[in-house]
């Protein structure tokens, strides 16, 4: 989309791209595009330019750069009203990428910031809902994640956050469904087997640990000892869970 006004400070589309990920990507800008007045600058000149835009990359690329604003420049109360507008723009996209959009790249195009997916875009909303407090909304990252997860075969980073989900609700046995699924996808992942994150496999720990403590505080110990043995078995057990399956074991029978 070509802009055909005279004080319009970017020619089309792409330029103003390029110029939100300057702002916001490692290696695409410096320290001067990073500081706080030229990030809210660039901001606000593309949301004026491009109020009306359909394309949904400029908007993600509106979203990334809410959201990295705020994790660099912003502290306290003011936090949520920001992340909010990041939110929107991920959400707006996501809606945009439906008729426009690949659901998922080749590899070879995949975390590639010259190129977007409805995964990515459905992944940084899901991620967002769920691990930044102040606008955590876990039925909407729900929505989204499940989205990640029904669509691809292959290891994403943002459903630890779909299992993350699930344990902040309680729903340990699910976490650690997922954590596992997850885990195990990285197992056959041409981009991930020979490189396996430990996060997948973290999570899981956490929710067995969560399970083995609410058995033993309902006196289930056989139920626990389960539990610590699972995690013993993938190798996740911390030194204190060893210790506490050790002394869980060797109790002497009621």
């Amino acid at each position: 989309m070509f802009k055909l006004f005279n004080n319009s400070k970017y020619k089309d589309d792409n330029e103003a791209i390029t110029a939100l990920m300057r702002i916001t990507s490692m290696g695409f800008g410096d320290e001067q595009d990073f500081k706080k007045e030229n990030m809210l600058s660039v901001i606000g000149d593309i949301e004026k330019e491009f109020q009306n835009t359909t394309n949904p990359r400029l908007v993600y690329w509106l979203g990334i750069a809410w959201r990295n604003f705020t994790a660099w420049h912003i502290r306290g109360d003011e936090r949520k009203g920001n992340l909010d507008k990041a939110i929107s723009y991920f959400n707006k996209a996501f809606g945009l990428s439906k008729n426009t959009l690949p659901v998922q790249l080749p590899l070879e195009k995949r975390h590639n910031a010259e190129y977007l997916d409805q995964i990515d875009i459905a992944g940084e909303l899901g991620h967002m809902l769920v691990d930044d407090a102040p606008i955590r909304d876990l039925d909407r990252a729900e929505k989204a994640l499940k989205f990640v997860f029904d669509n691809t075969k292959e290891y994403e980073p943002c459903l630890c956050s779909y299992a993350e989900l699930f344990y902040k609700r309680g729903n340990y046995l699910k976490s650690a469904e997922i954590g596992l699924n997850i885990s195990d996808r990285c197992a056959i992942s041409p981009e991930w087997k020979d490189s396996p994150p430990p996060a997948p496999l973290g999570i899981v720990g956490s929710a067995y640990r969560a399970l083995a403590k609410q058995a033993k505080k309902e006196g289930n110990n056989d139920v626990a000892i389960i539990y610590f043995e699972k995690m013993k078995k993938l190798k996740i057990a911390t030194e204190n869970d060893l210790k506490i399956l050790d002394k869980l074991k060797n109790q002497p029978a009621k």
